[in-house]
């Protein structure tokens, strides 16, 4: 049985045989007598392992912005001087700012955006990372949206100037479907169903469906087996102008002109004015009738940990952290970090990037009977074993014997570590106009 798989979750470097000369450096990086910058032997003593990798794992969100702007200068930029490009649809390897630029001025003109489906991100050295895996692009061609799976591998060396630069990209075609024509056939089916409900007519939906077709929808008991009754479930749903795209998938041919793709796949809905985002499981069964495929099974259900119980988990985590306030015990707040958690407090200027220093500033700030709520909260689940939760809090506090309230910023970030939510950085800075007189007084020792 062939298969493709694309999972969900997330090169050699070139020797220095033609280093570009300084008079190539990109105008707006550096001045005309300031040399490039060369690679830094030491990465910061206050950088934990961690954090380096997180700056690392952004670093592709900054290259696909500069898609965004379609200005190839922009996104030459990001490549260092003496970076190699092996592009997804060219054999031409790209040695230089100019060859890149002009592979990028052609892709450009479809109006690329970039998602990573599956990463790992590896620091090689100090001042060297590696993110390899697989990304899916959103292309217009010919005036008709499309999608695009590859594998990448960004190879980046941090110069003096504290930027990350790739100095390798080498992306390429899905290898168990470039060259497999039927594979890539059943893999674009979802585009054609995608595009029929864009029609925002029932019939033309339900015509992707063959005789016999079954139909188990998201939201409806009822197991559709007619073409009327499919056609009558999309006259509901179109309602909402559903459009669809894959998160994950898994393609495989069964047996002679039967196929089936199943995996993930995210709705944007519009009910009421109001948008929303739906993520949900799929299996599509087709089957080639007269030479053409045709659904004869869609099973498409809720994802059973649904997103809102994991942002009601990632929430209820500061209770857990004032909880431990509460009880007194510094040693019990900084239990709540992990063990390469860093603080940044708010009247502090010292940063504390171990358990010891964490502990110390509760010591001094659990005097002051903190009890903190929230204000104005905004969770985010980054991937499946991380979170941020940043807005603002209020603590009320027992100064000199007397209750007074001082409100604060915050970002908490969260990993969890051996299926425990931990806080990996903390981050509280007063409010910028306003500064924060009382605990500056009281905690002027820490």
């Amino acid at each position: 049985m062939q298969s493709m798989r694309m999972p969900s979750s997330a090169s050699s470097m070139r020797s220095a045989v033609s280093r570009r000369p300084a008079a190539q450096v990109r105008a707006f990086l550096f001045t005309k007598d300031k040399a490039p910058p060369v690679a830094s032997n030491k990465i910061s003593a206050k950088q934990t392992k961690e954090e380096v990798l997180a700056e690392v794992s952004t670093q592709f969100d900054r290259w696909n912005s500069a898609l965004a702007t379609l200005d190839p200068k922009q996104v030459a930029a990001l490549y260092a001087e003496d970076g190699v490009l092996l592009p997804t649809v060219s054999n031409k390897v790209r040695t230089s700012p100019e060859e890149i630029e002009a592979y990028f001025t052609n892709f450009l003109t479809l109006k690329p955006q970039g998602k990573i489906d599956e990463c790992n991100v590896r620091l090689l050295a100090e001042n060297t990372a590696i993110n390899s895996g697989v990304y899916t692009f959103d292309l217009v061609k010919d005036n008709k949206p499309a999608k695009v799976q590859a594998r990448y591998s960004f190879t980046y060396k941090r110069l003096d100037d504290g930027q990350w630069y790739i100095v390798d990209h080498h992306s390429s075609g899905m290898p168990e479907i470039v060259g497999n024509p039927e594979l890539e056939e059943v893999a674009n089916l979802f585009e054609l169903w995608n595009a029929s409900l864009q029609t925002g007519d029932p019939k033309n939906v339900a015509a992707m469906y063959g005789p016999g077709a079954v139909l188990l929808p998201t939201v409806s008991n009822k197991v559709r087996t007619t073409t009327e009754e499919i056609a009558d479930y999309f006259t509901a749903f179109l309602k909402l102008k559903p459009f669809g795209k894959i998160d994950a998938s898994n393609v495989r041919i069964l047996a002679k002109d039967l196929a089936i793709n199943s995996g993930v796949y995210t709705f944007k809905l519009n009910k009421d004015g109001k948008e929303s985002l739906v993520q949900a499981r799929y299996s599509f069964t087709y089957k080639k009738f007269d030479g053409k495929w045709m659904i004869i099974d869609h099973h498409s259900s809720a994802m059973p940990e649904s997103e809102e119980k994991k942002l009601a988990e990632i929430t209820a985590l500061f209770d857990k952290w004032n909880a431990a306030l509460q009880t007194g015990d510094p040693a019990k707040v900084a239990a709540c970090y992990a063990p390469s958690g860093v603080l940044l407090p708010t009247v502090s200027n010292q940063v504390r990037t171990t358990p010891a220093e964490i502990q110390d500033y509760f010591v001094a700030f659990l005097k002051l009977k903190p009890n903190g709520k929230i204000d104005d909260a905004n969770v985010r689940v980054l991937g499946p074993d991380t979170a941020i939760n940043s807005g603002v809090y209020t603590f009320d506090l027992v100064v000199e014997g007397a209750p007074t309230q001082v409100q604060a910023r915050y970002s908490f970030t969260y990993k969890k570590i051996g299926g425990e939510w931990l806080i990996i950085d903390h981050h509280s800075s007063g409010m910028p106009e306003k500064v924060v007189k009382v605990l500056e007084k009281e905690m002027v020792a820490v």
